[in-house]
Parts: C-alpha cells; structure tokens; sequence
C-alpha cells in the first residue's frame, strides 16, 4: 500500500491532526527529530482525495472565522460556541451512529459532524415541526427527530427514495416519509398547521422553488437548514441571492450548510464559520 509523508512543522501538527479525525481520515504524527521541532504526517494513498485536500483548503482559508471570534452579536455568537462548535457528547448520538454503520457505503448521508449540527440545531430550538425536503437516504431525519421528541417531523423523500429511507427512518417514533411528488406533498405541508418551523432543504434540485414558496410562510422563530451550498456554481450563486434578499435575517455560512433566520427585530447580517 503506498504511503505518503508530508513534513510539518510542530505549530502545525495538531491542525492536522485534527483534520484527520475530523474527516475520518487515517493519520499518523511521529517525531524525526529530538528537538521535536519536526514531524513527519503519514497517511495512505486512498485517504488523499481532491475532496479531503479540498477541506483542508477551506478550513484554513477560513482560520479566522471560527469559534466566534470577532462577533459581536450575542444570537450569533452563542449560536456559534453554543451550537456550531459544541462537542458535548449528547445521549443519542452512540445510538444514531449504530444506525449509521448499518447503511451499504454507496448511501447519500451528510458526514457525522454534520448530522450532529442537525441534531443540536432542534435541541437549541426546539421545533414543534420539521420538514425535510429531499431525503437521502433518511439518517438526517433520524438525527432531527431523536433531538426533539415532541416534535413533529415530516420526510418529503418523493417517490424514487422512499424504500431505503423508510427501513431507516421507521424506527423513529415522531418521524414520518412522504412518498409522494416532491412538490405537491410540500405544498400540503405548508399549508398544516401549527407551521413548519424548521425547514430543512436537503438532496433535492428544486431548491430554489421549495424556499421562494416557504417564505410566505416563513416567522420570526423560523429557520431554515439548506444542504451543499457549494456543491455547484449555481447552487453558490443562488446562495448569495439568499444572503443578500430583504425577504431573510441573520444567515450563516458554514460552507456545508447554510442557516436562514428570519428574526426582523435583529440586525441583518451575515457570518462566515469555520465548521
């Protein structure tokens, strides 16, 4: 198996170390020198992809936005070290991991972390109802569901998903899939009440169409979760006409996802976060 070695310098270390554990990625940290000035970062061919040296890229361009550092409003700032950068470990996330490792490889899943700012988003806010729009393969629900049992969660996977999704998501007590056409089945969702309080717009192309037709219905304890606001140069541009409309409030970019609130009575205004 070919191996690579990457020299570092001992200030850089423990960034990488941690971005090995971070996107589950064999590493290996030893020290070549007595002055322990140096070290050599040791990984595996298969570990090295475009994606992963991606990340890498991204989370030291963007060094300087993390753990609030530099944010002055008390809503984002605890959002971002209460909820963003929280690393308690919650009583449902061994649980959920056990249903992870139970998925074949090839299903459509956020990472982990990802999931548990999912989990920890409902727990923060407390939803009466979440609406996911576009499931994969239905382990997002699981983590959305089991942070709130009281709430009302509702799967909108269309048609094609909804075997793989249902097996996973059947287990959730206050979790439900809606095989049905993706926006017929939204529509009626809006229109139920009490309103939908956390919309989250996962793996589906119809975006744009499911958030302009939820802002009618959009209130001040409203928010909005919208997956890979990177994943094409569309979807990116899109994302700043979503920064910049009158229509939402405070907005933050964690580069995985993308959070809309639509609290008038604060300041509009937009955060980068290093996640």
């Amino acid at each position: 198996m070919l191996k690579i070695c990457i020299i570092l310098s001992v200030d850089m270390v423990n960034i990488v170390h941690l971005l090995g554990k971070i996107w589950n990625k064999c590493t290996k940290i030893v020290r070549i020198d007595a002055m322990c000035q140096y070290f050599v970062y040791i990984c595996t061919a298969q570990s090295i992809t475009m994606s992963f040296l991606r990340r890498i890229y991204i989370w030291f361009k963007r060094f300087r936005h993390r753990r609030g550092y530099g944010v002055h409003s008390p809503f984002a700032f605890r959002l971002i070290t209460d909820v963003v950068y929280e690393r308690l470990p919650f009583y449902a996330y061994e649980e959920l991991k056990q249903v992870r490792r139970l998925l074949p490889k090839e299903s459509k899943v956020y990472p982990e972390r990802v999931d548990r700012l999912l989990f920890r988003l409902v727990n923060r806010f407390s939803p009466q109802r979440v609406v996911e729009v576009g499931t994969g393969a239905g382990l997002s629900l699981c983590y959305l569901s089991a942070a709130r049992l009281e709430a009302q969660c509702v799967s909108l996977c269309g048609e094609d998903a909804a075997g793989v999704c249902g097996e996973v998501v059947d287990p959730c007590k206050n979790a439900t899939v809606v095989a049905e056409p993706l926006m017929d089945a939204f529509r009626r969702e809006l229109d139920i009440e009490p309103g939908v309080d956390l919309l989250h717009i996962a793996h589906t192309a119809d975006y744009s169409q499911v958030f302009e037709e939820f802002l009618p219905y959009a209130g001040e304890n409203s928010l909005v979760v919208i997956e890979g606001i990177y994943e094409t140069k569309a979807k990116s541009e899109w994302w700043k006409q979503v920064v910049a409309d009158e229509r939402t409030g405070i907005t933050f970019d964690l580069y995985d996802l993308g959070l809309v609130f639509f609290d008038r009575q604060k300041n509009k205004q937009h955060y980068v976060v290093n996640f």
